[in-house]
């Protein structure tokens, strides 16, 4: 262990020094000060995760509308650099895009949210009109299988059943009650996100229209030295997380086509709004098809009961097909990972964080991966490239090929 750190600390005989205006260790050889600053980009790489993850709920309008922007910002580009006007004007043609995208993607939002709550509502005043002929055909099996519980189990076997079925009975009412309160809990934490994201539309604006701004204004808070390694590692994590939420919408739109047109052929009423529902759902792993199919379940018990094993056969097997056979290996090949090791991600992310950590396993997975492999090219490279025998000029201030510390500061990350 000493030995290895000696091998990166301490300076070859006859190095030069290195001078940096951010790391002044003069006692560091070249080699070792770019291994170093390696090391220092991928320490403030984490710690920056590290903040982001705890600051999310403040973040999220910026993440989301971030999300958004690098989806529409090709459309943007297009149209700036093939059309005259957008060669001519282009920081006019970009705000005019942005405001067109920004209003399409709010009327999409809007026909969205308008179509699922009026699909809802009838819904709601279906299951409002058939509560009480629901509540008696309820009250009428439990008797009758409490009357056959009685007349054909024996008293003294009852007499130790009756206290377990208490025990669960007493265990259902306490998850209903605790259930409610958790209900009650995300109502309210629901009302401060709803009013955070009142500012997505705005932030949406600015990253459409001036998408580099933000870049620059990052780089210019960056130590001079580890600019743009820090920039390269944003560069590729953001890329990855890209190609997932494209193969999650690719996946959701699957998902959703598959159901809808399962639903359409067994004669559901309510197939469009819960094959939308499907598709946002498999936006979000495990949890959200869950979800959908529990609704999807509740939906065909109110309007035709009959449908209801059909309904549910149809989610099991189409999740069943997305979680063995097509998501692992869609998101495998897009994110450059073999599927068990998504699979993996996945059970070992979920066990640390929970909810979150499954949703962003995968890509979290292949940003490490592919910032690990950057690292370690650098690091090889660095020994290739930084020889003071190969190149005598190591001794003045730009000695490091690598470091760009005195790269142009007008580019973003």
């Amino acid at each position: 262990m000493l030995s290895a750190f000696h091998w990166v600390i301490i300076p070859a005989p006859g190095s030069a020094p290195f001078r940096s205006p951010m790391f002044s260790l003069p006692q560091l050889s070249p080699i070792a000060s770019r291994r170093f600053r390696l090391l220092a980009a991928l320490a403030v790489a984490v710690l920056a995760l590290v903040a982001i993850w705890k600051l999310l709920a403040v973040l999220l309008p910026f993440l989301l509308s971030g999300l958004v922007a690098y989806l529409l910002l090709p459309l943007v580009n297009v149209v700036e650099r093939r059309t005259p006007w957008g060669r001519r004007r282009p920081r006019l043609t970009r705000m005019v895009m942005a405001g067109l995208l920004l209003l399409l993607v709010m009327l999409g939002l809007l026909i969205i949210v308008a179509f699922g709550v009026l699909r809802i509502i009838d819904q709601s005043a279906a299951l409002v009109e058939r509560a009480p002929d629901l509540v008696s055909e309820a009250q009428q099996i439990y008797q009758a299988v409490l009357a056959e519980y009685e007349t054909r189990v024996p008293p003294n076997i009852r007499e130790m059943i009756d206290p377990r079925l208490q025990e669960v009975q007493q265990a259902l009412a306490d998850g209903l009650n605790a259930a409610l309160v958790r209900l009650f809990q995300i109502l309210q934490t629901g009302v401060g996100l709803v009013v955070s994201l009142v500012t997505v539309p705005i932030i949406l604006f600015y990253l459409l229209s001036e998408p580099d701004a933000l870049g620059r204004g990052v780089r210019s808070l960056l130590p001079r030295s580890l600019r743009d390694d820090l920039c390269e590692i944003a560069r590729l994590s953001g890329e990855s997380v890209g190609v997932y939420l494209r193969v999650q919408l690719l996946l959701g739109a699957m998902i959703g086509v598959a159901t809808g047109l399962g639903l359409w052929a067994m004669g559901v009423s309510a197939a469009p709004i819960l094959a939308m529902l499907a598709f946002f759902g498999e936006l979000v792993p495990i949890v959200g098809p869950t979800i959908s199919l529990a609704i999807a379940a509740v939906v065909t018990l109110v309007t035709d009961w009959t449908k209801a094993p059909l309904v549910i056969a149809l989610y099991l097997i189409l999740q069943a097909l997305q979680n063995i056979l097509i998501a692992p290996r869609m998101q495998g090949q897009a994110l450059g990972l073999h599927p068990l090791a998504v699979i993996l991600a996945l059970a070992i992310f979920g066990l640390f964080l929970g909810f979150w950590g499954v949703l962003v396993a995968a890509p979290f997975t292949a940003a490490g991966y592919r910032v690990l492999s950057y690292m370690v090219r650098e690091w090889d490279a660095a020994a290739e490239r930084l020889e003071p025998a190969d190149d005598p000029a190591l001794d003045g201030p730009s000695s490091d090929a690598l470091g760009s510390a005195e790269s142009s500061d007008s580019s973003g990350c």
